[in-house]
């Protein structure tokens, strides 16, 4: 596993650099080896060695993308325990990990969104408990920064039960993302609201006078409230 995180980082690299120092053949050749990891069978435990070990956000970023591809790819061979573990993982590493790149958290609370709709009308275990109390607990931490990766996790399972261009292509039919985003209305979106106005209530109390990071939060907060309260509900009748 360290080498093939060698030619990983060693890959980001030349694919980073500018084009002045590299060939294109050279940009190539790393460019394939990413595809060629990205695509390789069964390869969590080696992205789970990966993202505790390497440094380059670039890496980090394909990781987190090889991880969501290949729980859609392979999802029917996975056991209910394999699945929440990597949904779990992911979470700890986003909260233990606050110096992450923007673009890199974003990526990894993406393919936890994605892994829990995969799993939303599957017998298995989809962590619906877990992961809202996972953003429970980040929210009531009263920590401005746990408090923004749980909005960002609740942004992220607007986005894809939302139906929009920015939900993810998992393979699946029409007919999978309208039976998912009907139960996401009927059971969660009222939680994610709630959650929100959770937020919005310990801004608003605190005697102190705004700091930027709080400014930032209600910024992500009132966006949220905006995409509940504007959803195109499947039914006509609304749950909020």
């Amino acid at each position: 596993m360290a080498e093939v995180l060698r030619e990983l980082e060693q890959a980001a690299q030349l694919i980073m650099a500018p084009p002045s120092v590299v060939s294109q053949s050279q940009r190539q050749a790393a460019e394939n080896v990413i595809l060629t990891f990205r695509r390789s069978k069964s390869p969590f435990e080696a992205c789970q060695f990966m993202l505790e070990n390497s440094k380059s956000d670039y890496v980090l970023f394909q990781v987190a993308s090889t991880v969501k591809e290949a729980m859609i790819r392979e999802w029917t061979l996975l056991s209910p325990e394999q699945i929440n573990h990597m949904r779990t993982f992911l979470m700890k590493y986003v909260t233990q990990n606050i110096g992450l790149s923007n673009y890199v958290r974003e990526q990894m609370l993406q393919t936890v969104a994605v892994i829990y709709k995969r799993g939303t009308l599957d017998t298995k275990s989809s962590g619906r408990e877990a992961l809202f109390q996972d953003v429970s607990q980040l929210i009531a931490s009263g920590n401005t920064q746990m408090q923004m990766i749980a909005c960002s996790m609740l942004t992220a399972l607007l986005n894809e039960y939302s139906g929009n261009a920015k939900t993810s292509a998992i393979g699946l039919s029409w007919n999978f993302h309208n039976e998912c985003k009907r139960k996401f209305e009927n059971n969660d979106l009222k939680q994610v609201f709630q959650f929100a106005l959770q937020v919005l209530h310990q801004i608003v109390s605190s005697p102190d006078q705004m700091s930027r990071d709080a400014s930032t939060l209600l910024g992500r907060i009132l966006a949220i409230s905006e995409q509940v309260l504007s959803w195109d509900f499947s039914l006509a009748r609304h749950i909020l």
